[in-house]
């Protein structure tokens, strides 16, 4: 496992136990050692964890107008990004931020991440 990948495992697991700080320094790790639409990708989930550290700090603004910015990033990504399902991270953000927008207040818990779907055979 390279150090990339390892700082993209450690970020996942962070972002899991809901400690959105943590997996967005992992995530910039990563991200300082790639390129190319891969270091884009991260860019966008390092903001999509900012925009729920900002959203449990009560300021919804920011975490709008991060989410905005992950969402643009992850337009063009690939389905999926060292097994995690990359597709629904955004569509589950994409939804988060239309709660934002319609003035709901969902918890950041709301987005999980989740596994790669198996390649078809």
């Amino acid at each position: 496992m390279t150090g990339r990948q390892e700082h993209m495992t450690a970020g996942r697991r962070a972002f899991e136990r809901g400690e959105f700080f943590d997996a967005h320094e992992h995530w910039e790790a990563a991200w300082n050692a790639s390129d190319g639409a891969e270091r884009r990708c991260i860019q966008g989930m390092i903001q999509i964890a900012t925009a729920l550290l900002k959203l449990a700090a009560g300021r919804a603004d920011l975490a709008r107008s991060l989410l905005t910015k992950a969402l643009a990033k992850l337009t063009d990504a690939p389905p999926s990004l060292d097994g995690l399902d990359l597709a629904r991270f955004a569509r589950d953000a994409a939804a988060l931020l239309a709660a934002l927008d319609r003035g709901d207040s969902p918890p950041p818990s709301t987005l999980q991440l989740h596994d790669s779907p198996p390649a078809p055979r």
